[in-house]
């Protein structure tokens, strides 16, 4: 007879054959979410924290002139590019040039206060957080095509500061700074500002520097930083039934910025699109965020310590039902620039599997986004497209648009989840630090742990597929599963695994 190791490496291996089977079909279906959902253009990429897994690109990149999506294709990627920014904040905090919370009228050499609460100083953190209470007011807009596109560029202070060409008391809520929730784009152009008076750099140059340059990525918050300026995808919105382009539609020629000339750093850093103007690929952006997966580190290039990502994905704000603008339930914590999904049902459900994921979302001229990974299953992905066609669609079962939620449900049927999690070594396999008991069961599974917190539990056929979440009170300790097929399966608690035989 067979050695328990022996059978467990076969088991091990036949997990990763069937895993890495279903996951080939991730890409035929990829295509059939393009085309029911009428998109220009997509990429999809899925990782595991020791690098990519899947690289699928499908449609087009330039519909004019017939170029096609590939692996290589950069996108604006929207606000997703503020995950970028606060890397670029949490690296000036580590070299101790900045303190998150002082006061950053301190840095910026202006006074910025909330004209409801004038005693209550507003912070970095609070920016990270959009706890701030600067809000997207009456004249951001204005302010901000002002910022692009006229000479000299506007000084931030003009629509901070009483007196400002841009101010409006409307760009404040009435809220103590600090304790309520607002989503702004502005809070990130100051992020941008900031970095630049704290390094005299543009803020365009310093995160080419320090974070796409060590990574040896190409991508920028500058579009003449690109290698190859026919990789960019044009974004485009289907508008009376034809596709319609909305950025970056350059036509193979790099755009001239003519006000970038004699531009002092720390004037306004909105010029560079902190809050949604990073270019990059799919699997560039993978490498960012497999970095905040792997504590600051990946492929031997530090950009972070340890306690900066956990700070980052640390909660900073948690809905409590007044505290904030949750977005129809889709914002329900943050951590510091990071997006803290909580699965609450018919909220902000995106894997159905995963009970918590960290990363960003974006929206923008057309472009949808979304990078997320979870820690407990050591998995993550991209998915980015250039338009869609359908339009917008929302359905009941998550706030995300639908073919998010079809592309959220594609990955997690037949992608690798569980390749990622055979990382773990045998032996976590075979001492999980729970006990589950009959084994073989046949109705109800007995599970023995020591927790006092509820147990998020997953079960997964051999193929890697989840068939069935729970979530077990600190009293209970058994699951019903007489409605599973006989076979082999694999319980998961907390990133650990055991295997379960339904007879």
């Amino acid at each position: 007879m067979k050695s328990i190791n022996t059978v467990l490496n076969v088991v091990h291996l036949l997990i990763i054959c069937f895993a890495n089977i279903q996951a080939q079909n991730l890409g035929t279906e990829f295509n059939l979410i393009s085309s029911n959902n009428d998109l220009m253009g997509g990429s999809l990429v899925t990782f595991c924290s020791d690098g990519i897994e899947e690289n699928l690109a499908i449609g087009m990149s330039d519909y004019d002139r017939n170029i096609n999506m590939s692996i290589d294709t950069k996108y604006r990627i929207a606000s997703i590019s503020k995950t970028i920014t606060a890397i670029a904040i949490m690296q000036l905090v580590e070299q101790n040039l900045l303190d998150i919370d002082a006061d950053i009228s301190t840095i910026l050499g202006y006074t910025v206060e909330n004209p409801y609460f004038t005693s209550s100083p507003i912070t970095t953190r609070m920016l990270l957080s959009h706890t701030s209470t600067i809000i997207d007011g009456p004249t951001y807009n204005s302010f901000l095509n002002d910022t692009n596109n006229t000479i000299p560029t506007p000084n931030l202070s003009e629509i901070l500061v009483s007196g400002g060409n841009y101010y409006s008391i409307s760009q404040f809520n009435n809220t103590l700074p600090g304790t309520y929730f607002n989503y702004s784009n502005i809070n990130y152009i100051i992020l941008g500002t900031i970095v630049e008076k704290l390094t005299n750099l543009r803020f365009d140059i310093y995160c080419k520097q320090n974070i796409s340059d060590p990574l040896g990525i190409d991508a920028s918050f500058n579009v003449n930083d690109l290698n190859n300026i026919d990789q960019l995808a044009v974004i485009y919105r289907k508008i009376n039934n034809i596709w319609t382009a909305q950025v970056d539609n350059y036509q193979g020629v790099q755009p001239l910025f003519n006000n970038l000339d004699n531009y002092i750093p720390g004037t306004n850093g909105g010029l560079f699109n902190p809050q949604g103007g990073f270019r990059c690929s799919a699997q560039d952006l993978a490498k960012i965020f497999l970095v905040l997966m792997n504590e600051g580190t990946y492929d031997g290039v530090n950009l972070l310590s340890t306690s900066s990502c956990s700070l980052m994905l640390s909660n900073a704000w948690t809905y409590n039902g007044s505290n904030g603008n949750n977005y129809y339930g889709l914002f329900l914590s943050w951590g510091l620039g990071i997006h803290r999904i909580t699965s609450t049902p018919a909220n902000d459900i995106a894997l159905p599997g995963s009970q918590s994921l960290y990363g960003h979302s974006g929206e923008a001229y057309g472009l949808v986004s979304n990078a997320y990974f979870d820690l407990d299953r050591n998995f993550g992905f991209i998915f980015m497209n250039n338009g869609i066609g359908a339009g917008y669609q929302t359905n009941n079962n998550s706030v995300f648009y639908t073919v998010e939620q079809d592309v959220f449900n594609a990955i997690e049927n037949l992608g690798n989840i569980a390749n990622c999690s055979q990382t773990m070594s045998l032996n976590e396999m075979q001492s999980p630090g729970f006990n589950i008991y009959p084994n073989p069961c046949s109705k109800l599974v007995f599970i023995n742990h020591s927790k006092t917190t509820p147990l998020h539990v997953n079960i997964y056929n051999s193929a890697g597929v989840l068939i069935k979440a729970v979530i077990l009170e600190s009293q209970d300790n058994q699951i019903n599963i007489e409605d599973l097929e006989q076979g082999l399966y694999f319980i998961s608690i907390n990133n650990q695994i055991s295997k379960l035989i339904k007879v």
